[in-house]
């Protein structure tokens, strides 16, 4: 009874793999499946080459705007920050003059620490808009032909800022990163665009609350036309500066000296915003600590200890802008490839 059944079975199989018909069905079949895999075992790799490539523009991307060592933290606990977690940062050769309320040069912590947070859950705005625009030059004497040229972003209204470095050589550039300071949503939002695509990472910020509002943080009014002294810093004169008038001040320490021109101008009240952008590599631990409020429009800080002298020029201020940053435009890295 088994051998017949075997036979019957054999007979059938070979009727069904010998009709044209049927034989197309199943080999045209394994043919889909084949095909299906090698598309999937294709599209794996593309995959795979797309998240190398975003993760290694991530990389680039940070470490041109705050510098190899100053890497985000790993999101911190429920209600905590990652102030304490943040990995230290190379702190700067030339960095400017601190002093604290007793006079003595301190190096300030902020300075040699990551700000920002691993968050992937980051809130964000849906765009961000800017109406004043700056061009501002960094350099430094050790190397005189090296200028670091950003467009710093502003907008009046709103407690956020943007920034892009522009490239000495742009046939090197792989790509650009526009990074967006929000201290609203109390996160850095790095905004990447390579030459085939365009994403985005949010970051949690941990200062984010110092830049909440423009202008004067403390709530008091100042009239700066009274001011002689500000904390660390004499006032030693006024001009005009780019069509603004400026305020310059002047400060000592054992490290070195900073003398600094600021704009109290309500056209450039963003005053607060800039200074959160002294989270930036070029700037970090350069700009000295509470210097007068405002919009800063040159400084020279002389380093006693490395004998540097480091200077920052706003070449440029346009604030009749209009700059639109969509964040559609820009998926989550990694999100190209759904």
């Amino acid at each position: 009874m088994r051998t017949l059944f075997k036979a019957t079975f054999c007979a059938a199989l070979l009727a069904v793999v010998s009709t044209p018909g049927s034989s197309q069905g199943i080999f045209g079949g394994i043919a889909k499946k084949v095909s299906d895999a090698a598309s999937q075992k294709a599209q794996d790799k593309v995959n795979g080459k797309i998240d190398e490539m975003t993760q290694k523009m991530v990389d680039n991307s940070f470490d041109a705007m705050f510098g190899g060592s100053a890497k985000p933290a790993p999101a911190p606990a429920s209600g905590g920050t990652a102030a304490a977690s943040a990995p230290a940062a190379s702190s700067s050769a030339g960095a400017a003059p601190n002093a604290n309320a007793g006079g003595s040069a301190t190096g300030g912590a902020s300075a040699n620490a990551s700000p920002f947070w691993n968050n992937s859950d980051a809130k964000t705005e849906s765009s961000y808009t800017f109406n004043v625009v700056t061009t501002m030059e960094i350099a430094s004497s050790r190397n005189a032909g090296d200028k670091t040229v950003f467009k710093m972003h502003y907008n009046t209204n709103e407690p956020y800022s943007g920034t892009l470095i522009v490239p000495a050589d742009s046939r090197k550039q792989q790509g650009t990163a526009f990074v967006v300071l929000d201290a609203k949503n109390q996160v850095m939002v790095m905004l990447m665009t390579s030459d085939k695509s365009k994403s985005s990472m949010a970051f949690g910020w941990n200062d984010a609350q110092k830049y909440g509002s423009s202008g004067d943080t403390s709530g008091a009014k100042v009239n700066w036309d009274t001011v002689k002294v500000w904390r660390n810093f004499s006032k030693i004169g006024s001009k005009t500066i780019l069509g603004y008038s400026a305020d310059g001040y002047h400060m000592d320490t054992a490290d070195g000296t900073a003398e600094i021109w600021v704009s109290h101008d309500p056209r450039l009240n963003v005053g607060s915003m800039f200074g959160a952008s002294s989270s930036l590599k070029q700037m970090r631990g350069r700009i000295p600590d509470d210097y007068p409020q405002g919009m800063m429009l040159a400084m020279t800080v002389v380093n006693n200890k490395t004998n540097e002298t480091m200077t920052m020029t706003v070449t440029n201020v346009d604030t009749n802008a209009n700059v639109t940053y969509s964040m559609a435009d820009y998926p989550k890295a990694g999100a190209q490839k759904k």
